[in-house]
């Protein structure tokens, strides 16, 4: 009966640990960038994700990358990539062009150094919107075609 007992709880713990290791895995997508318009392959790009309207431009994002540019360029171009599960996001980038790991802004808030939003949105009397940068992401790749730019 002992041995019952155990074999029947072992059988559980297992088919709940399949369980919670499937609730878990999500299946990632890939957002490919392609970014043009540096003027010099000094210094690195951070890259912002964002999900929503109420977190664009914040501190909270889905997730951030560093891109070391030197690495990543090919022929003008940076390319790099992110994983993300399927939903709605937008980009933010920024060319960290003295390498203090932060966006330099004018005492109004207007960004010193290079950057780009997804779908190339630009700002137009204010800051950028979250619905002009926003995309869908499904299950397929999506390739983000971005310029830099200053402002």
């Amino acid at each position: 009966m002992v041995t019952t007992l155990i074999k029947g709880a072992l059988v559980l713990c297992t088919t709940l640990l399949v369980m919670a290791v499937q609730a878990q895995s999500v299946d990632n997508s890939s957002v490919q960038i392609e970014l043009s318009g540096l003027e010099s392959a000094e210094g690195n790009l951070f890259i912002a994700v964002y999900d929503s309207k109420k977190t664009w431009l914040g501190d909270e994002t889905v997730a951030q990358k560093k891109v070391v540019i030197a690495e990543s360029r090919e022929e003008g171009i940076v390319k790099t990539e992110l994983q993300l599960p399927p939903g709605e996001y937008a980009l933010s980038i920024f060319h960290d062009t003295n390498d203090n790991g932060k966006l330099d802004a004018n005492f109004i808030g207007i960004p010193k150094e290079p950057v780009a939003l997804s779908n190339n949105a630009r700002p137009k009397f204010g800051p950028p919107k979250y619905k002009d940068a926003v995309f869908e992401l499904g299950a397929e790749p999506v390739l983000q075609q971005i310029s830099m730019e200053e402002i």
